[in-house]
């Protein structure tokens, strides 16, 4: 039996596909689809520097890249950070990201009662299941970005790791086998959403409603 509360969440989730993002939070978003996504792919191709390791020019230059990279994608990171914290006046901020007051749990109890039912919430910037989810994905971006940028002041020039160096590395390539993860199913979650009508594309990527 659903709660009032619960009852009026399922009911605004049917009226979701009009509530569009904010414009910075739909910035950022692109901000961190391309640096993220880039860093991922050419993560494929790279190899990094080793006392002995002779690289082809591709892997060279590829390494330059993810570096460089690296240290854009830190930034929007950053700024993530700084617009859901104190500049964000919606939904959209930690409310979305982290849905732990009152309002948050109950939809998110209504959603997974959803999911029960085989019914997939639509989701948007009011938080709930979809905004649990980001935020747990965006905790592993900011994880990966954060061991990079300690990766790339700290790396040796001649490519000889030390052991924080090492561990570090160790540590960055594991979360970012976990954004791999996020990655794969961020994606397929949205084209799922698609295919069902619900234009969750449009709400994050278009830059005019």
């Amino acid at each position: 039996m659903h709660t009032g509360k619960e009852e009026e969440l399922l009911e605004q989730s049917s009226t979701a596909q009009t509530t569009y993002w904010n414009t910075g939070t739909r910035l950022l978003h692109w901000g961190l689809a391309l640096t993220v996504s880039f860093q991922l792919l050419i993560s494929l191709i790279m190899e990094q520097p080793k006392p002995g390791r002779v690289l082809t020019s591709t892997q060279a230059l590829s390494f330059e890249f993810h570096e460089w990279v690296g240290l854009a994608a830190v930034g929007v990171v950053v700024a993530h950070w700084i617009w859901s914290a104190l500049l964000t006046r919606d939904d959209s901020g930690f409310r979305h990201l982290f849905p732990g007051d009152a309002s948050g749990r109950a939809k998110l109890r209504a959603e997974l009662r959803q999911i029960l039912r085989l019914q997939l919430p639509e989701g948007g910037p009011e938080g709930g299941l979809a905004g649990l989810v980001h935020g747990l994905g965006f905790l592993a971006v900011s994880a990966m970005a954060a061991t990079g940028a300690v990766l790339f002041f700290a790396f040796p020039e001649n490519g000889a790791e030390t052991a924080l160096v090492g561990n570090v590395a160790d540590l960055h390539s594991l979360i970012a086998n976990l954004v791999w993860v996020y990655w794969y199913g961020h994606i397929g979650m949205a084209l799922l959403h698609q295919i069902l009508g619900h234009p969750v594309l449009a709400r994050i990527f278009l830059l005019r409603r």
